[in-house]
């Protein structure tokens, strides 16, 4: 759970709302995919609700997708003319310039979802699905983690706006202070840089340099497999089994109770059918 910050906790109404306003969002996901011939594949947790509950983990409160970094930056292009941007928003680092991710997150327009902690960064909000790119990395274990270090660092200067107030010790606050000094386009450039140093390279192996630097095998995702979801049919890697145990170990064993909660700790939510929520309420 998340220490020291207080966030909305969804009953199981609440949460049915957000999970029909992220199926929105992974269906118009599909739908551009589809007709672009672009690759995706479900991921994380929601990848272990299609597998292991054919459809959304009852407490899980996000939406998960990778796609390989080509599929990635042809669906970004794609986006600009084909995304209906009344109802849809494509952010990026490039089209929202307070958004300091190194991934992209498809908004649905008319809702809010403001993270606990993240009040104060004023960037566009809506329910989100994330979208993680995967890049080609070296089997040279040393180089491995040498890239992954760098991103790491990137990630963690790029989030000093939010950790310079939210990080649990005063020492953290005041270097995450210091790091927010930093101009923007520094660290986004170099990310950039080292998250795609071996793309034009044969490579084994595929790095997840977005979240926590995972490694993974490319075989893993050399085809996509139909899974059901929520009565739907979307991409899964057809590895899924190795990389799922690969991240979680028994994925198809339920949690302990009290670990049965999601990740995304929001202080404000504005459903699509206007409902709001909000702990000043």
């Amino acid at each position: 759970m998340k220490q020291g910050i207080d966030y909305i906790k969804l009953n199981e109404e609440q949460l049915k709302k957000l999970h029909a306003d992220l199926l929105i969002l992974l269906l118009e996901v599909d739908r551009i995919c589809k007709r672009y011939d672009i690759q995706y594949f479900l991921s994380y947790g929601t990848l272990i609700g299609a597998i292991r509950h054919n459809g959304f983990i009852p407490w899980d409160d996000d939406i998960d997708i990778q796609m390989l970094r080509k599929d990635y930056e042809k669906f970004t292009e794609v986006c600009k003319s084909e995304l209906d941007t009344s109802r849809f928003f494509w952010q990026s680092q490039k089209t929202d310039i307070n958004y300091n991710w190194v991934y992209g997150k498809l908004r649905l327009k008319n809702t809010s979802y403001i993270r606990a902690g993240q009040e104060h960064i004023k960037q566009n909000d809506g329910i989100f699905l994330d979208i993680l790119p995967l890049d080609n990395i070296t089997s040279n274990k040393f180089k491995q983690a040498l890239l992954v270090f760098i991103c790491k660092v990137c990630r963690k200067i790029l989030w000093s706006q939010v950790g310079k107030k939210n990080a649990r010790s005063l020492f953290g606050k005041v270097l995450y202070k210091v790091l927010s000094f930093i101009p923007r386009k520094v660290p986004i450039l170099i990310f950039e840089y080292f998250a795609k140093f071996d793309n034009k390279k044969e490579s084994s192996f595929l790095v997840s340099h977005n979240t926590f630097g995972q490694i993974y095998k490319q075989e893993w995702y050399s085809k996509a497999i139909w899974v059901q979801y929520e009565g739907h049919a979307f991409r899964a890697p057809i590895g899924y089994d190795e990389i799922l145990s690969m991240v979680y170990g028994d994925y198809m064993t339920l949690p302990a109770v009290e670990k049965r909660h999601g990740h995304c700790y929001a202080s404000s939510i504005k459903f699509l059918d206007g409902q709001k929520l909000s702990l000043n309420k």
